[in-house]
C-alpha cells in the first residue's frame, strides 16, 4: 500500500512540475513575442521623421504596441508607449472635440496605470502633467505631477523640457509657483548646453518664442545660452 501511495505522490509530483515549467514556458514565450511587438512599434515610430507623420505609420505603431501590451498587460513600458503613440496620433488627427476629450482620457489612464506600476520613470510622469494640462490648464495636480517627475528624474532634460513647455503653452494662467519653477527649470535646462536648442523648438511650436527669448535676456544663468550660436539664431 505504501509503495503504491509513493507512486501516487511521485507521479503528482512530476505533473505538478510538467505544469509548472509549461506555466513558465508560456509566460516567457509571450514576454517575447510581447517584445517583439514592442520593437516593431518603436521601430516603425524610429521612421517617421520630423514634421511629415504618416497616419498609416502611426497606426501600424499603434497596433504593434497594442498587441505587445495585450501580451504583457502590466508591463510600465508598453503602457508608457501606447499612451505615446496615441498621443501622436491626436496631433494629426482631426476629430471632434468630444473624441478628442476622449482620447485624451484614455491617454491619461495609461499613463496612470504606468506609473502606478513603476514610480520611478520620470519621463512617465511629465508626459502626465502634459496630458493633464492639455486638458485643463496648469493645475495643481499637473504642478504636482512635475515635481513627482523632479523627484525621481531631477537632472533630466525631458523633466525639464516638460515643465517649460507646460509654462509656456499656459502663460497667461500660471500661478506664481509655476512661474518660479518655470525660472528654475530654464536654469536647469541651460546646464545641458547644445541640448538647449530643443527649448527652441518647444516654444516655437507653442507660439511662445518671444517670451522664451526675453526670460533668458536676463541673468548670469543664462549667459552661456544668450552667448550661444541658438540664441543668436532664435532671438533676433
Amino acid at each position: 500500500f505504501m509503495t503504491s501511495t509513493s507512486k501516487v505522490f511521485k507521479y503528482v509530483n512530476v505533473l505538478v512540475l510538467a505544469l509548472i515549467t509549461l506555466a513558465i514556458c508560456y509566460t516567457s514565450l509571450q514576454s517575447m513575442r510581447a517584445n517583439a511587438w514592442y520593437f516593431n512599434a518603436k521601430n516603425t515610430l524610429q521612421e517617421i521623421t520630423g514634421n511629415n507623420i504618416d497616419i498609416q505609420q502611426l497606426n501600424l505603431a499603434d497596433d504593434a504596441i497594442s498587441l505587445a501590451s495585450s501580451l504583457d498587460p502590466t508591463h510600465p513600458h508598453y503602457l508608457q508607449l501606447m499612451a505615446h503613440v496615441k498621443l501622436l496620433k491626436l496631433a494629426v488627427s482631426t476629430n471632434q472635440p468630444d473624441d478628442i476629450a476622449a482620447s485624451y482620457q484614455q491617454i491619461e489612464q495609461l499613463l496612470l496605470k504606468s506609473v502606478a506600476l513603476r514610480e520611478t520613470w520620470s519621463e512617465t510622469w511629465i508626459a502626465l502633467a502634459k496630458v493633464v494640462s492639455y486638458q485643463n490648464g496648469p493645475t495643481d495636480r499637473v504642478y504636482d505631477y512635475i515635481q513627482q517627475a523632479k523627484l525621481v528624474g531631477p537632472y533630466k532634460i525631458e523633466v525639464h523640457l516638460g515643465a517649460i513647455e507646460i509654462a509656456l503653452m499656459n502663460w497667461q494662467q500660471l500661478a506664481p509657483k509655476f512661474k518660479a519653477l518655470y525660472v528654475n527649470e530654464l536654469k536647469l535646462a541651460a546646464k545641458h548646453g547644445h541640448k538647449f536648442s530643443r527649448a527652441f523648438d518647444i516654444a516655437k511650436q507653442v507660439d511662445a518664442l518671444p517670451i522664451l527669448c526675453l526670460s533668458l535676456k536676463f541673468g548670469a544663468h543664462f549667459e552661456p545660452i544668450r552667448n550661444s550660436w541658438m540664441f543668436k539664431k532664435q532671438c533676433k
